[in-house]
């Protein structure tokens, strides 16, 4: 597998350093760069030269990494030495004298960069820390702890103040990396980097600015996929701060991350992402060795909140008054005031976690000389580890409990400072999980019961834009929405909703932030909206059922009433009529805004009293399922290549992109290989895939790559013979770091081998990534697998030899000169 272009950042295997001053990695260079790094002292004013060869770089090699500290007025020499070494990357750290033109400084680093085919981070960078290798490319004297979380952050003051944070609590870091708006890295390489990376779990993400929205987004919904991601995003816009602030929350939670707000949550959230043990759910157990402590969690802990307390079952209450001493509280919090004993402390756990309406245990302890509190948190020490519920400790104090909270920070069980910071670090906990569900929400492998006019509805689109109009008639909205069979009735807004007296009013509206794209709207309507302020909920298309219900339940207006009011009837038309306004948003990008305002519910319909919708003045030239829907943030699941097949003995099958339901029967079809098989697939004698194997194949963001299944119907003994899909072939793409090519993987079940479903697999392949406009795909194939290699030769594909490896062949297509299959 190649080299990811940021391996040369974060796993540098040579490198030059030029400095005026003596740099930490000069001082301690670790093993990795013993016999690979080059210093050249930049102290005497004149010419600046590099060694004739350089340590750890074979002749018309490149070197990997430069690394870089000057004084701004004598970059420009700098970098013209550089030339001859072609650095991969290169690392400009701040120096003491200040530069007379910062902005002058930045744009030259990133012209010398693009001409040079270098990425450059800097000028005025924190630098890299890759703790595990011992390296330290910054002006930091001591490189962090090791661990599991990447840090990643665009300002050099924060990344500094957490690392020193991180040293005290003896946390450790996988990578620790800062980028600025000077840097040609940006946040979606760094993402995609650690993604993939294996010594990362979890990534914390600091942000003041995102890039290119779809860019930023496919890299952000990747990595949050298969790791844990944390975001702490600053800045508002001073327009609409709510408003954007909510798109941006939208959009995390449709990706599978967590958005946290103060700088305080950062460190919560860096210790709460090394916990193995995540909550199911919402629902918190608590217990306390006093009733405040149990109180101060609690005010920050309720039903709008992403914990609240559990209602603990009448077994659990009885058993645990027993347990406690007269006068303690039983059901939750559990509170005792008795001195507290290692025994007693592990019988109220246990007690909590075997309880099924609690999903984890939030544990608060105070100061207390008459309880031995040092054997106390050993034994939570022992617990948490084992325990199947996540357990989270809060020691409050300094002086006798902060060394309590080392012993539980030492064995990866996080341990905080005050009641407030643990209950927020189970909603972190809890968030997580609720996003990850979001996240997994796919489009129905079929359109809605009727397929959208889509001719006649971008036809219509296209006559007011040629009209020079932008807002259509109310006889036009009506048409462009029966063009989506909208399921609405229509009245005259002259007429008084007087009708309604007893409904609510409700308002669907669709609305674009200038980064994110179009966003969907759900809240109170006619006069209330006037009231609703930021209690609108809001989401990002595409929308299925799922997502249009969880969309609902989360609007003011439905806990104010409308759950009561409205029938069962008129909910399932509600969120149809959510489902077709996302597909509208869809497939028509020259859609605006729109609005349905007021919008009551009958019991057997839905009637609107007013529609409002205006185009852009953008004509569409391309059709957005051909150019991955460019205008949305999110790219839906590209149901245009769903196709019914036929073998040649006229056994149907089914080609479709793959889904995240598939999980389970992706690891049977992987369990069903032959040994062989297995092996010329993985290179491996893997009997299954991983857990983050599976969520990285069925979890995928169609912007970036694709993943198609061949399934045929078999019968399932589990549901009385009804038949279900069974995978029988798999293929898949994932966009190469240059932005032009994607690596493909193909593997045929044993069985349904040798009956050209490895051609139609790839074919399907190559056709997306064409219309996804790449340019080439490849491939790399054991020497052996002549099956494959035979394959690739029918299908056009070009076999080179591997130089680093002779036992594997690179194939590769160059697109541009393929016909369609």
């Amino acid at each position: 597998m190649p080299r990811h272009r940021l391996a040369a950042l974060f796993e540098p295997r040579s490198l030059v350093v030029l400095s005026d001053r003596s740099l930490p990695i000069a001082q301690s260079v670790p093993r990795t760069f013993k016999n690979a790094i080059t210093i050249v002292d930049t102290t005497p004013q004149g010419d600046i030269s590099l060694p004739e060869s350089l340590n750890g770089v074979s002749a018309g090699m490149r070197v990997d990494q430069a690394l870089v500290c000057v004084a701004p007025d004598r970059l420009p020499q700098v970098l013209a030495t550089l030339k001859t070494c072609r650095p991969r990357c290169l690392t400009v750290l701040p120096h003491s004298v200040p530069s007379t033109d910062p902005i002058e400084d930045m744009v030259y680093c990133r012209a010398w960069g693009e001409l040079n085919d270098c990425l450059i981070l800097g000028p005025r960078s924190f630098g890299v820390q890759r703790p595990h290798l011992g390296i330290n490319l910054s002006h930091e004297q001591h490189v962090g702890l090791g661990g599991r979380v990447a840090l990643v952050a665009q300002s050099r003051s924060i990344t500094a103040s957490v690392l020193d944070w991180a040293e005290d609590v003896r946390l450790g870091f996988s990578a620790v990396v800062s980028l600025g708006d000077e840097s040609i890295i940006d946040v979606a390489d760094v993402l995609d980097y650690l993604a993939m990376d294996p010594r990362t779990d979890s990534i914390a993400l600091y942000l003041e600015e995102t890039s290119s929205s779809r860019r930023f987004t496919s890299a952000l919904r990747a990595a949050a996929s298969v790791k844990p991601v944390i975001v702490l995003k600053v800045g508002h816009n001073a327009d609409d701060p709510s408003r954007q602030d909510a798109v941006f929350n939208a959009l995390l939670r449709r990706v599978g991350a967590v958005r946290i707000r103060y700088f305080v949550q950062l460190f919560s959230a860096i210790k709460v992402l090394v916990h193995t043990r995540r909550p199911r759910g919402r629902k918190i157990a608590l217990f306390s060795n006093g009733d405040g402590a149990a109180q101060l969690a609690l005010d920050v802990m309720g039903d709008t909140e992403a914990v609240f307390r559990a209602d603990l079952t009448q077994a659990s209450v009885k058993s645990l008054s027993e347990l406690l001493e007269e006068g303690a509280t039983s059901s939750n919090p559990v509170i005792t005031y008795a001195p507290l004993t290692p025994e007693k402390l592990r019988q109220i756990i246990g007690l909590l976690v075997d309880d099924p309406g609690v999903d984890g245990v939030l544990v608060l302890l105070a100061p207390d000389p008459l309880s031995d509190l040092h054997s106390v948190a050993r034994e939570l020490a022992v617990i948490s580890p084992e325990s199947r519920k996540p357990i989270i400790t809060c020691f409050m104090g300094d002086a006798t409990m902060r060394p309590l909270r080392h012993v539980l920070d030492s064995v990866g069980t996080p341990a905080f400072r005050t009641p407030e910071s643990a209950a927020n670090a189970f909603g972190i906990l809890a968030s997580y999980h609720y996003n990850q569900t979001l996240s997994q929400q796919t489009l129905p492998p079929v359109p809605l019961r009727k397929p959208p006019r889509l001719d006649e509805a971008r036809a219509l689109t296209r006559t007011i834009q040629s009209q020079r109009r932008r807002d259509l008639t109310a006889d036009e909205c009506r048409q462009l929405l029966g063009c989506f069979h909208a399921p609405l009735q229509y009245v005259d807004a002259e007429i008084a909703p007087s009708q309604h007296d007893d409904s609510r009013p409700m308002c669907i509206q669709v609305c674009r932030d200038d980064k994110l794209g179009p966003y969907i709207t759900f809240g109170p309507g006619g006069q209330e909206a006037l009231f609703a302020g930021s209690h609108t909920a809001m989401d990002l298309p595409p929308l299925n059922s799922y997502l249009a219900r969880k969309l609902v339940l989360r609007s003011s207006v439905w806990h104010q009433g409308l759950s009561r009011q409205m029938t069962p009837t008129a909910f399932d038309q509600l969120l149809e009529l959510l489902e077709r306004v996302s597909e509208l948003v869809s497939e028509v990008p020259a859609l605006d805004s729109l609005m349905i305002d007021p919008l009551f519910a009958d019991d057997m319909q839905l009637v609107a009293h007013n529609v409002r919708v205006r185009v852009t003045s953008e004509t569409m030239l391309v059709l957005p399922e051909t150019t991955g829907y460019r205008h949305m943030a999110i790219h839906p699941y590209p149901r245009r290549l769903v196709q019914a097949k036929t073998f040649k003995d006229g056994k149907p099958w089914l080609l479709r992109p793959i889904r995240p339901e598939d999980a389970e029967p992706l690891q049977e079809f992987v369990r069903g290989l032959s040994d062989e098989s297995r092996y010329m697939r993985f290179v491996s004698m893997m009997r299954e895939l991983t857990p983050r194997m599976l969520e990285r194949y069925t979890r995928i963001d169609y912007d970036r790559e694709l993943a198609l299944v061949a399934t045929v119907e078999v019968p399932n003994a589990e549901h009385r013979g009804h038949p279900r899909e069974q995978i029988i072939g798999f293929a898949h793409y994932l966009r190469n770091a240059d932005g032009r090519g994607a690596e493909y993987a193909l593997v045929i079940g044993d069985a349904w081998q040798r009956r050209g479903l490895g051609a139609q697999l790839m074919g399907g392949l190559i056709e997306a990534a064409q219309d996804q406009g790449l340019t080439y795909i490849d491939g790399v194939v054991l020497a052996t697998n002549r099956p494959m290699l035979s394959l690739m030769t029918h299908l056009g594909f070009r076999n080179d030899y591997d130089e680093e490896d002779p036992t594997m062949r690179r194939v590769w297509l160059d697109l541009g000169e393929t016909r369609r299959l």
